[in-house]
């Protein structure tokens, strides 16, 4: 049994070079994550963060603990926390996306294109989204030599 934590956060303000940004999220917390057993999904939309953790129960809360700490996220916004049979995103010390106007095909295979309001999404839509991306990234990875994401 996995604990497994969805949430959604406000990216701060004046915090505008997305690539940049998720990069350095992403070398902490690749680091972090796999030295407490913890894997994930980030994902930027706009100016929201939407993240999964999953692991222990203690792990993840050292995890969240500090995202919440973070100054980088603003508003956060549990959407799910629930124990889990086994985790969604094996593998992945932590995953991470930018979603931009090219993948509204995405939203639209999942119809969230109009219902992706951070304040209102439901934390099973949330982790549908994550999933998706977290596919699809897969096998982008597995088809091409270069890496699109960071992940350990």
């Amino acid at each position: 049994m996995v604990r497994q934590l969805i949430y959604t956060s406000r990216v701060a303000p004046g915090l505008q070079d997305e690539e940049a940004l998720l990069r350095s999220i992403l070398a902490v917390s690749v680091r972090n994550n796999a030295a407490v057993g913890v894997t994930g999904m980030l994902l930027r939309h706009r100016d929201h963060f939407f993240q999964a953790l999953e692991g222990s129960a203690p792990a993840v809360e050292v995890i969240y603990r500090r995202v919440r700490r973070d100054p980088r996220h603003r508003d956060l916004r549990l959407l799910q926390d629930a124990p889990r049979a086994s985790r969604s995103f094996a593998g992945w010390a932590m995953c991470g996306y930018n979603l931009g106007p090219a993948d509204n095909e995405i939203l639209d295979i999942l119809n969230l294109r109009r219902d992706l309001d951070p304040r209102q999404i439901s934390g099973s839509s949330a982790l549908s989204l994550l999933r998706t991306v977290h596919a699809i990234q897969k096998r982008v990875l597995s088809a091409t030599s270069a890496p699109v994401v960071i992940d350990a």
